[in-house]
């Protein structure tokens, strides 16, 4: 009844301002989580697809997850995340987004009716499996279909375990070129300070040109914007003054709208390098989310009543994200674009530079909206 009247009234629940918001608790909880490898997010897919477990719970465990992930009384029906923006998006043919989303549920665990009605008005869907070998090899050629070869298996056999009870996985990648792209011939190897004792050996990619580019001297850091080739889209990196800053500006990002930074910068002749590799992002959410205060769905209780046909012990196993992405000298993904002057030095009188060498934050922009987010930490 609770998902009837959820679906026919509009989710009397809580949901933030529809782009995704990193000025919260939830983006310091999953940078903090992660912070000794590359990450790239989605805040705004992640609450997206925790909406398949929040319908599902009763009222004490739905109301951690509505005070902690914001969520806000809306028609589920009418309910478009800002991300569709970038995931409706076409280049030439490609798309430049894709998420998918499912929800496992163990084969002897029957969804009820109610929650299947709710299904009716999601992108991902819920089934009931098996968590064995040849279901996993299934999942994963499903996941192939429908992200392509570039995502490899998305369900490590490590997290398949035979004792789960329910596993959300939503897989994502983003895929379009810069507006001017680095040219390969100025890519060579340059130190990346891992941290203040370690340096290694990276390939950077070098262009001079002209960059929104700014010092924010309240965070002790540069930035700058790298614009792709469509859709206002941009990536904003934001780099500490010291190799062991991350964490502190981290800290400090998470309570600002990163947009207001983008005009505190100008445009200016800048020197940029900035490291070229591809990450395969693989996140178990769980420690992030209890940081947050989202805690009892990973404890076994009867509270998900609208989940299942019968009132059994349920808990969640694991919630995991994963994100393929790389920087490369034509963007994050074919195809290219036209080609930069690229630059093994500067050519311009009182440069600027934006040195990526050692760990930074970044962000997937437009004017209005922030679709993912990151940090570059190591190699």
């Amino acid at each position: 009844m609770k998902l009837l009247l959820l679906i026919v009234y509009g989710i009397a629940k809580t949901w933030s301002h529809v782009e995704l918001i990193t000025h919260d608790a939830f983006y310091a909880a999953i940078v903090s989580t992660f912070p000794d490898q590359n990450i790239i997010f989605s805040t705004e897919m992640i609450r997206t697809s925790m909406l398949f477990i929040y319908i599902g719970v009763e009222k004490t465990e739905s109301s951690e997850m509505e005070k902690s992930l914001h969520y806000q009384g809306l028609k589920l029906s009418d309910y478009k995340p800002d991300s569709e923006k970038i995931l409706n998006m076409l280049w030439q043919d490609n798309v430049v987004a894709k998420s998918t989303t499912r929800f496992f549920v163990k084969q002897s665990l029957k969804l009820s009716t109610e929650y299947r009605m709710f299904m009716r008005h999601t992108e991902g869907r819920a089934q009931n499996i098996v968590f064995n070998a040849e279901k996993l090899k299934e999942v994963n050629e499903f996941f192939k279909s429908e992200m392509g070869e570039r995502m490899g298996e998305v369900i490590n056999e490590s997290y398949w375990k035979p004792d789960n009870m329910g596993l959300l996985v939503n897989a994502m990648y983003f895929n379009l070129s810069w507006e001017r792209t680095f040219n390969p011939a100025a890519t060579y190897d340059r130190e990346f300070r891992v941290s203040s004792q370690k340096t290694i050996k990276v390939p950077m990619m070098h262009e001079d040109s002209k960059f929104a580019f700014g010092v924010l001297e309240k965070l002790q850091a540069t930035a700058l914007l790298l614009p792709f080739s469509q859709g206002d889209l941009t990536m904003l990196l934001v780099k500490p003054n010291q190799p062991d800053g991350l964490s502190d500006l981290e800290q400090k990002l998470s309570k600002l709208d990163v947009h207001d930074l983008t005009t505190r910068l100008t445009m200016s002749e800048v020197f940029v390098a900035i490291p070229k590799f591809h990450v395969r992002c693989d996140l178990e959410l769980r420690p992030a989310l209890e940081k947050i205060g989202i805690k009892k769905i990973f404890v076994a209780s009867k509270s998900f009543s609208t989940l299942l046909q019968r009132n059994a012990l349920f808990q969640i196993s694991g919630v995991r994200h994963m994100v393929s992405f790389e920087f490369q000298e034509q963007g994050i993904g074919p195809p290219p674009t036209a080609v930069g002057n690229g630059s093994l030095t500067h050519t311009f009188n009182e440069v600027k530079y934006f040195l990526g060498n050692h760990p930074f934050a970044f962000y997937i922009i437009d004017k209005e909206s922030t679709f993912f987010a990151g940090h570059v930490t190591t190699f």
